[in-house]
């Protein structure tokens, strides 16, 4: 009689890249915060970084991420059974 029972793989990711992302955007505030009291830029043009940033940043860092993660699942993939992890084309 086998016994097929295998451990399911866990994986948790810490929250350093949280951590960072969240100073980011509080320094991001508060530089433009300050750029707007010097009168460097004007409140639209504030407004457009802002927006641009908090948009685009995550986004690009979502499809790195997806990449990486990818690519670990990739590189362990021959050292894991058939039976918790294939890959298909």
């Amino acid at each position: 009689m086998s016994n097929d029972i295998t451990p399911t793989i866990v994986i948790t990711e810490g929250t350093l890249a949280t951590q960072i992302a969240a100073l980011l955007r509080y320094l991001l505030a508060a530089c433009g915060a300050f750029a707007l009291g010097r009168g460097w830029v004007d409140n639209e043009t504030l407004q457009f970084i802002t927006a641009l940033v908090t948009v685009a940043a995550p986004m690009a860092y979502g499809v790195y991420k997806a990449y990486v993660h990818k690519t670990q699942l990739l590189t362990a993939e021959p050292y894991v059974p058939n039976n918790v992890m294939q890959v298909q084309p």
